[in-house]
Formats: structure tokens, C-alpha cells, sequence
């Protein structure tokens, strides 16, 4: 009997081994759609059948005798491979479904070889070879239709993460930008009231009020110091707009001696610049570039200790302009040193928090020269001081 007609007529048979063969799959507590996985087997094989009966082309033959992929003749295995892809569509795992392609042949061979007996000549051969092709045929389907189905899975997940960050990412934006304007409106207030009875435009004041009035209002630049660093935190994300020149060294270093130096005086420490290479040039966005520098600077000033030295220097490498402040201050370990460009990130976080901060100045300093095409980067060791550099590519050095 061909194998065609055999599938044909014993088609129920064959299901019924197939399904004995799929339950003993199954584990403890498993449970299992056999009424879907008939079906998707019937159409296989229904479709095997058909394409069984077609007579193989020339070329079929053709490829066969030069041993490429298989290929069934006819257009049945199409019909058996879309069978196999949706198979693998469900929600069983690639494990099963080729445990159960290896069962769906071995059941139909078993039962035929078993029900016809022996048989010889070309016409079995070839029954027995297209077999083969078609099972290998839709299992390679059913691979594939698996795979895309997976990468199917996986972009949705990816989309809804990206959704779900964006949404966790503007809710924090419009947090900050509500809270820093409600914090600040009242502040506002506070400090128009206590320069107004400083003032005595509510009558005189002794000298304690005075005291007390500028304690309160050193308190509240403080405040509001904090509230416009977090607001210019928000505003280095992503969409931050820069402005990228091409200057020099020099220029992109000028009047910061005169921004810092009320620090200077404050914390009684020592600062210079000392560039060797004026005319160097990088390209950067000047006015977010020298905060950058005096952020770092004023950091740098604020951890060292009185009678310490700050100082800003420029060095290049082929690649790349470097603009780096140094400081004599305590250090920072080992294990910290990726940890202070953290948002809201302190190393000292004791009770008395003597230096104050936010911890927000490392991170947008970092945000802004990274958006600028640098990096921002630290070497330090614990009691002799930190190196903060600011790397950004190097254009040209002029020697005139």
C-alpha cells in the first residue's frame, strides 16, 4: 500500500498513537490542549498525504541527488508547514513541539511498515524519502514560525518596557517641576519679608533679630539653592539643548577665577589655573562647559580642608582635550568612586552633614559633559586628594 493512501485510511490510528505517545509527555499537574494538537497533527498529515500523491518533479529530483535542504514536490507542504508554525504559535515549548514531530513520524512509519509488511521498489523508496522531507519540511516551519513568534513576544515587551520607562521618566519631570515651584513660591516670600525687616521697614530692630533675620536668610539661599539644583538637573536629560562652538582653552576658562572666588575667600583655601596650552582648542558649549568647572571646582573647595589648594590645569592626549581640577582634600575610596556621580549621592551622610549639598552636582556635571561628547571621570586616593578630568574630543593646539 503507497504511504498516501495508507495516512489516509488510517488516519484515526495514527492520532490515536500520537496522542498516547503526547500524554506521556505530560508531568504531575501538567495539562495539555489534545484536542488542538490533533488537529494541527491531522492537518500534517492531510496535507502530507495530498503532496505524497502529486508525482516528484524533476527538479525535486534534481535536488535530491545533490543533497540540498529537503523540499516536498506539490503544494501540499507549504500547507503542512503553515500547519507545523501554528503548532508552534500555542503555548507549548520548542522542547515539545519537536518531541511531538518525531512522534507524529515515528507513529505513521511504525503503523505502516507494521500493517503493509515488508515492501521493496522505487515507489516505497520514494514514499519513504518524501515522508521524511515533508516531516522535516513543516518541523523546520514550525522552528520558525516558533522563533517568530518569540521575537514577536520579545518586541512587545521591549515596547511596553520603553513605555512604562518613558511614562516613569516624565512623572518624575513634572514631580520636579511641581515641587521645586511650590517650594519655591513660598521662599520668594520668606526672603522678601526678612530683607524688609532688616531693612526696619517694620520698625527697628536689635542686634539679636538682625542675627536672626540673617541666619534666616542665609537659610533660605541655601534652600533655594537646592530647588535650582534640582531643576537644573532636570534639565540636562534627554531633549537638553547645547550650544557647541569651537573656542579655546583660554576662553573657555576665562572669568572663572572671579565666579569662585567668593568660595576661595569662604573656605580659606588656595586656587589657581595654570594652563600651559592657551590656544588649545575644543569644541563645547561655552556657558554649560564653565559651569561644569566650577561646579567641580567649588566641589573640590568644599571637601578640602582650610590652608588646602584647589587648582585647574589642561593637558591633551592625541585624541582627546583634557581640563582637570585637582584638589588636596580627604579622597574618596576605591569602591566610591563611580558611586558620587549618582543622583542624590553623598559620601557623607552622617548626622551633622557639615559640607550640605543635595548630591546633585557631580550628576549634572557628568549629564552636561557627556551631552557635550566628553567624559567625566575621577582618580583619587583616600588622603591625598582627588583628580576630576574633563575629557573632550581635541581639535587643534595652536603654538602662535
Amino acid at each position: 500500500m503507497r504511504l498516501s493512501a495508507f495516512i489516509t485510511d488510517n488516519l484515526e490510528a495514527i492520532l490515536q498513537e500520537f496522542e498516547d505517545f503526547a500524554r506521556s509527555l505530560l508531568g504531575p499537574g501538567e495539562a495539555m490542549d489534545i484536542a488542538a494538537l490533533r488537529d494541527n497533527a491531522a492537518g500534517i498529515l492531510e496535507a502530507i498525504a495530498l503532496d505524497l500523491q502529486q508525482p516528484q518533479t524533476p527538479s525535486a529530483k534534481k535536488r535530491k541527488a545533490k543533497g540540498d535542504a529537503p523540499s516536498s514536490s506539490g503544494d501540499a507542504a507549504p500547507s503542512a508547514g503553515k500547519h507545523g508554525a501554528e503548532r508552534a504559535a500555542s503555548a507549548f515549548s520548542l522542547r515539545e513541539t519537536v518531541s511531538e514531530f518525531r512522534a507524529l513520524r515515528a507513529s505513521v512509519l511504525r503503523l505502516w511498515r507494521a500493517t503493509a509488511g515488508p515492501q521493496t521498489g522505487e515507489a516505497t523508496v520514494q514514499d519513504n524519502d518524501r515522508f521524511h522531507e515533508a516531516i522535516d519540511q513543516a518541523l523546520a516551519e514550525s522552528i520558525n514560525g516558533y522563533s517568530l513568534e518569540l521575537e514577536k513576544l520579545h518586541e512587545e515587551r521591549a515596547a511596553e518596557a520603553h513605555r512604562i520607562a518613558k511614562g516613569v521618566a516624565q512623572g518624575k519631570t513634572d514631580f520636579l517641576q511641581i515641587v521645586s515651584h511650590e517650594l519655591r513660591t513660598p521662599l520668594h516670600a520668606i526672603s522678601g519679608f526678612s530683607s524688609l525687616l532688616r531693612t526696619g521697614a517694620y520698625g527697628p530692630t536689635t542686634e539679636a533679630q538682625a542675627g536672626a533675620l540673617t541666619r534666616m536668610n542665609q537659610a533660605e539661599k541655601h534652600l533655594l539653592s537646592i530647588i535650582e539644583g534640582i531643576l537644573d538637573f532636570r534639565d540636562t536629560g534627554a531633549g537638553a539643548e547645547y550650544e557647541m562652538e569651537e573656542i579655546s582653552v583660554q576662553d573657555a576658562t576665562k572669568g572663572i577665577m572671579s565666579i569662585v572666588g567668593p568660595t576661595v575667600l569662604e573656605h580659606g583655601v588656595e586656587f589657581d589655573i595654570d594652563i600651559q596650552s592657551p590656544g588649545a582648542r575644543i569644541r563645547a558649549d561655552r556657558r554649560k562647559l564653565r559651569e561644569v568647572l566650577v561646579n567641580l571646582i567649588s566641589n573640590g573647595m568644599r571637601f578640602t580642608e582650610r590652608g588646602g589648594r584647589v587648582w585647574l590645569d589642561y593637558v591633551e592626549t592625541p585624541e582627546e582635550a583634557c581640563l582637570r581640577v585637582h584638589d588636596t582634600g580627604p579622597g574618596i575610596s576605591s569602591d566610591e568612586l563611580e558611586a558620587i556621580f549618582e543622583p542624590f549621592v553623598q559620601l557623607d551622610m552622617g548626622l551633622t552633614r557639615e559640607r550640605g549639598g543635595v548630591g546633585l552636582g557631580l550628576a549634572i556635571s557628568r549629564r552636561l559633559t557627556e551631552g557635550m561628547g566628553g567624559s567625566l571621570t575621577v582618580e583619587s586616593e583616600v588622603g591625598k586628594g582627588s583628580t576630576f578630568t574633563v575629557a573632550l574630543p581635541r581639535l587643534s593646539t595652536d603654538t602662535r
